[in-house]
């Protein structure tokens, strides 16, 4: 098992804004409730949860016009990366203006036992808070790599972002299939 933080890449994406915020898009979010195992909320707190194999290309992507075209994925091959990509809205700023998010990502094994140890990271760390109605890409995120040995299949993980400024928790959880690497 190989995970890995993508904390630099990420950030590294931003074109418009002033550094350190992380790009954002104009996607409106909805008011109702995703149907879309991807996407959670809590409160005012909305998540989105996307994997690419290709992250450079997720992140040109992301710098399209609104709404953007985001290749993801679903499966990854034996020993080729996947990068998890977090969209983030409706976070409530503290005093200065700044929203702080925590995340935490669990994993499970095609056997059905917890795969490695939670991941414990800052997702959106005291900086500026995205515009109502608008979704940003935050500046945190893994990166997972199936290899030689470890079980082939369904590998489920779930996602929970905390904003501690309201004190709610939104979760989401995808399935990620690893295969054989073609020859």
């Amino acid at each position: 098992m190989m995970l890995f933080a993508t904390l630099a890449l990420l950030l590294s994406a931003s074109t418009t804004e002033t550094p350190p915020a992380p790009p954002a898009q104009s996607l409106q979010a909805s008011a109702k409730k995703p149907a879309n195992p991807v996407e959670a909320r809590a409160g005012n707190l909305h998540i989105i949860q996307l994997w690419s194999s290709d992250q450079q290309r997720f992140l040109k992507e992301w710098k399209q016009p609104t709404p953007p075209h985001l290749t993801t994925d679903s499966s990854i091959e034996r020993n080729k990366p996947i990068f998890q990509f977090i969209i983030i809205g409706g976070c409530q700023a503290n005093e200065a203006g700044n929203c702080d998010l925590s995340g935490e990502t669990r994993m499970t094994g095609p056997d059905g036992k917890p795969y490695g140890e939670p991941l414990n990271f800052a997702v959106w760390d005291n900086l500026p808070a995205p515009p109502p109605n608008i979704l940003s890409l935050a500046p945190a995120g893994i990166g997972l790599t199936v290899e030689d040995g470890e079980k082939l299949g369904p590998y489920k993980i779930k996602l929970s972002v905390t904003d501690n400024v309201a004190k709610v928790t939104a979760t989401t959880e995808v399935t990620i299939t690893a295969e054989e690497a073609a020859d």
